[in-house]
């Protein structure tokens, strides 16, 4: 008897996971990707995935934005610090005897870059 209502609980589960993904779905169709449909229908098509739902199109061109959008955000971020580390060495390399830096501290540095 606790194997049924266990399976009833599963099922009760997996219901609530479709209609979610339904309601995301269709949540879809009313969103403009910044990659356009037809992109994403070429690239899909010339790896051999055929698909006419709109929905999963929009789906895969989302799941893109987002991957490009972490890449430059960590590219930018990785830009900025390199900045400040050039420009902490231009710094050092213009004030040496400025008492914050020490020769170890210009080691150091360059062992990052």
């Amino acid at each position: 008897m606790n194997h049924n209502n266990n399976f009833q609980q599963s099922s009760d589960g997996r219901h609530d996971d479709d209609a979610a993904l339904t309601e995301f779905l269709s949540s879809l169709m009313g969103y403009t990707p910044t990659i356009p449909d037809e992109l994403v229908e070429h690239y899909l098509a010339k790896s051999g995935f055929q698909c006419p739902d709109v929905r999963l199109i929009r789906l895969v061109a989302v799941a893109t934005q987002k991957f490009v959008a972490e890449v430059a955000t960590d590219a930018l971020q990785y830009a900025t610090n390199t900045f400040f580390l050039h420009l902490l060495l231009f710094v050092f390399t213009r004030y040496q005897g400025f008492s914050l830096f020490t020769n170890s501290s210009l080691t150091q540095y360059r062992k990052i870059i």
